[in-house]
């Protein structure tokens, strides 16, 4: 079975769910694919996939998301897995926690930042410079004697 696919003003492509311009919805969302408003939403926003509120966007909720980008206006809380990008026709009220942040020129942003570092793949990385032992000094070698008399 095709899926249908939605293409908005920022060229989202492969959004499964789609509130578009003109539509209200009450109530909470849960998507495990991309999410685009375009519209008013009043509640709750939570997926694994990406959410991108377009330009018409009036949303009051707090969103869980992978990455988030804002083109419209949002009053509550973002934490995204990945980054958050408010665009220069974006206005956010609220806190942000995720990995990286971008604020076109002209974004709005009212609240609080947590950034946070990606989990380290290496173990050893969380560990001081200091604390990290040197490798031990090979042993000298002893070079055999010459013999001059050739």
């Amino acid at each position: 079975m095709a899926r249908r696919t939605h293409e908005d003003a920022l060229g989202v492509t492969g959004a499964e769910t789609v509130i578009g311009t003109g539509v209200t919805v009450h109530g909470n969302l849960e998507s495990e694919s991309d999410i685009v408003i375009d519209g008013t939403l009043d509640g709750q926003i939570k997926t694994t996939g990406n959410v991108t509120l377009g330009i018409n966007a009036v949303v009051k909720a707090d969103i869980q998301a992978a990455n988030v980008t804002i083109a419209g206006s949002l009053k509550g809380n973002i934490t995204a897995e990945g980054e958050t990008a408010i665009r220069e026709t974006g206005h956010v009220e609220g806190d942000i926690r995720c990995l990286g942040l971008a604020i076109s020129s002209g974004g709005v942003f009212s609240g609080r930042i947590i950034m946070e570092s990606p989990p380290r793949l290496n173990p050893d990385a969380d560990r001081d410079v200091d604390t990290i032992e040197p490798p031990a000094p090979k042993p000298a070698t002893k070079r055999p004697a010459r013999d001059d008399k050739e």
